[in-house]
This record gives structure tokens, sequence and C-alpha cells, in this order.
């Protein structure tokens, strides 16, 4: 039995020497000790709650290793164990409760969850037992060996850095400037060399201009005098 558990139950147990009803009317003593024996104004020593707390925890192992299966168990940390023994102690073992099933499958990342479902008595939420339940998650999810989270409701959100700018400011970039600069060289370069291939076709145009500008005003010149030559045909023809 491990010292992790019973130093875990005392604690959250706590000593009474004197017997009391719990929230569910059944008559308690020492840490959290039930049975027969229980009665109203029954007092003890704490010898013998310590006696009872160890047969207790003895019972709440039995009760566990009859609803999982050892290869099971045997797969705990420590702090794990203790949490189910804790779980156990308090509220006993249904073998139709669904977190012997997460545990038979190994879906220990599952079992906080389960456990913080039971955290009443009848259908009244219990400050009382919401406490236990965090506090045995917190045992569970501490142990060495495979952690589980804690529900969301009790993980404690961490402060998230800003994210990085995926692109740094354009005037902040020596990347982008170096990169824009070479862009305008090269465009200004591709230019040149299209002007320097294109230069003498240029040229060729420009005296192909001035002959097809020529050549028109030497037709149209030629188109006066045809008509002026027919003009005056005519007019001999009329004399």
């Amino acid at each position: 039995m491990p010292l992790s558990a019973a130093a875990f139950v005392a604690e959250h147990e706590g000593l009474r020497l004197e017997s009391y009803a719990d929230p569910g009317g059944v008559w308690t003593v020492g840490y959290g000790h039930t049975g027969p024996e229980v009665h109203a104004g029954l007092r003890i020593t704490a010898v013998k709650a310590r006696a009872w707390l160890g047969e207790d925890l003895e019972a709440a192992a039995a009760r566990l290793q009859a609803v999982v299966r050892r290869d099971a168990i045997e797969a705990l940390s420590e702090g794990q164990y203790a949490a189910l023994l804790s779980f156990v102690f308090n509220l006993g073992a249904d073998p139709k409760w669904i977190i012997w099933k997460r545990l038979n499958a190994r879906r220990f990342d599952a079992v906080p969850a389960e456990m913080m479902r039971f955290v009443h008595v009848g259908r009244t939420r219990l400050a009382g037992l919401v406490n236990r339940r965090a506090a045995e998650v917190a045992l569970w999810s501490t142990g060495e060996g495979a952690e589980a989270p804690l529900p969301s409701s009790y993980t404690r959100m961490e402060a998230t850095p800003p994210a990085q700018p995926l692109f740094k400011p354009l005037f902040q970039s020596r990347t982008a400037i170096t990169g824009a600069a070479q862009v305008v060289g090269g465009v200004s370069a591709g230019a040149l060399a299209v002007q320097q291939t294109v230069a003498p076709y240029a040229q060729q145009a420009a005296v192909l201009g001035k002959l097809t500008a020529a050549l028109a005003v030497f037709l149209a010149g030629c188109g006066v005098a045809l008509l002026a030559i027919k003009w005056l045909e005519r007019r001999e023809a009329r004399r």
C-alpha cells in the first residue's frame, strides 16, 4: 500500500474521533470510516482511526482489483494508483461505471474527466466532492509514468506569446528592399537589352517611314497632275 495514498486520504478525509453523519446521511468516524460498527455517539482513539484507515485502504485496493485488470493497474504510476485508491475509498467501485472501461482499455488520458463526473449526492453538486475530485485528478496527473491532462475546466491557461508576423513591414525588411532593388535593376537591364536589340530595326523603320512619306507626296502630286490633264482635255473638247 503506497504511503502517498494513506497520506492523501488522511489529509482529505480529516480525523474525527466522534461519529458524525456525512452529507449522504451515513454515520462516519475516524478518517472517513463507515460500517455497521459506526453509530451515533461513537467515540474512538487516534490509534483506532489509523488502524481502520489501513483496513479501509486495503479494502479499496481489493475493490479496485475486482474491476480493473492487473496489467492495467501495473501500468499506473504510484500517484495514479493512489488517486484511484482515494476515489474508490470515497465512492466505492460500481462495475458499471465507465471509468473502469477506460482504465482497462489503457485510455489513461480519459480518466480525469471520468473522475470529475462524481461530484453529486443525488442531484446536488457538492463543493466538497468537487474539491476532492480535483485533488485526485491533480495527484493522478503529477504521478510518474503516463500522465493524463487535467479536464478543460481545471486546465490553467498559460499566457500565449504574440505570434510573430509572417512578413516584416516592407520598410523594416532589408531582404524586401534588396529584392526590390534587384527587380528594378533587372527590369532596367532588360529594357536596355531590348533597346539594343531593336535599335537597328528602328533605324530601318525610320528610313522606311521617310520613303513612304515621300512616295505619298509623289503619288498625291501625280493625282493632282492627272486631274489637271483631264480638265484640260474636257475644255478642249468643248471648243
